[in-house]
């Protein structure tokens, strides 16, 4: 039988192109941002939603943007200027917030996609910083997907990234967003706050699934389809392995046939 050399490179590429690798997952950040909704530094406005959207047991119809990474439900919260603040979060307005903190740019709304409205911010981070990019979908069925594409993480502000149902809210306390899947259970509101240069939700998506308790159920992958390095090297150990245990019957076969 004629032996085929099978490489490291090409042995991975098999396996995510098989779909065996548990990984492995499709992008999730749309890519037509929509028209634009507000844009400048600390700038707000308001406008309707396609659809009611339920969110923590209460419906809403309309929102109100702001340029610095979260949108208010039902009513208005101000531009947020300058950093997340947890207390802000937890006593204003309801508020769906992919990264708080102070951005110039603009904030899009694409509401052409079935089932979704998607909020999108673009800019910087205010004194400097790469280009920015987050995401919110808001979807029919009161789900949400967070997306961050680009230089997402901040030089010199602190960030607050969750959802809260507003209203005087008792303080859950902080939740890591890029561990273990969880439910929120009977908190009404669930947020990571990150200090300057320590944002590390770039290039993932966070999922907030309405479950059947009126809550979320929250959990986390990477934007990008493919694995991270731990599961490369789960996979690479895994390979390694079989053909350490191919060698060794191949040489005891060639013992019996002496």
């Amino acid at each position: 039988m004629k032996k085929i050399g099978l490489g490291v490179t090409a042995f991975a590429a098999a396996v995510l192109m098989s779909g065996t690798a548990g990984a492995a997952t499709s992008p999730v950040f749309e890519s037509d941002y929509g028209a634009a909704v507000v844009g400048g530094d600390d700038q707000t406005a308001g406008g309707s939603l396609p659809f009611a959207f339920s969110f923590f047991g209460q419906t809403y119809t309309t929102f109100d943007a702001s340029t610095n990474g979260f949108v208010s439900l039902g009513g208005g919260n101000g531009s947020g200027c300058c950093n997340g603040s947890v207390g802000d979060f937890l006593n204003g307005a309801a508020r769906i917030a992919p990264e708080w903190f102070d951005i110039v740019g603009t904030v899009y709304l694409n509401t052409a996609v079935a089932d979704r409205a998607v909020f999108t911010w673009v800019g910087s981070e205010y004194g400097g910083g790469g280009a920015y990019a987050a995401q919110a979908q808001l979807f029919a069925n009161g789900n949400i997907i967070f997306g961050y594409s680009g230089d997402s993480i901040p030089n010199s502000h602190t960030t607050l990234t969750g959802i809260s149902a507003g209203g005087g809210l008792a303080d859950p306390g902080e939740t890591e967003l890029t561990g273990a899947a969880f439910s929120t259970g009977a908190n009404r509101a669930v947020y990571d706050v990150a200090a300057a240069n320590t944002f590390d939700l770039n290039g993932r998506n966070v999922y907030f699934t309405a479950n059947s308790q009126g809550g979320y159920t929250v959990s986390n992958d990477p934007i990008a389809g493919v694995p991270e390095p731990a599961t490369w090297a789960l996979m690479l150990s895994g390979f390694f392995g079989a053909g350490a245990t191919l060698r060794s019957r191949r040489a005891r076969q060639r013992l019996i046939e002496a």
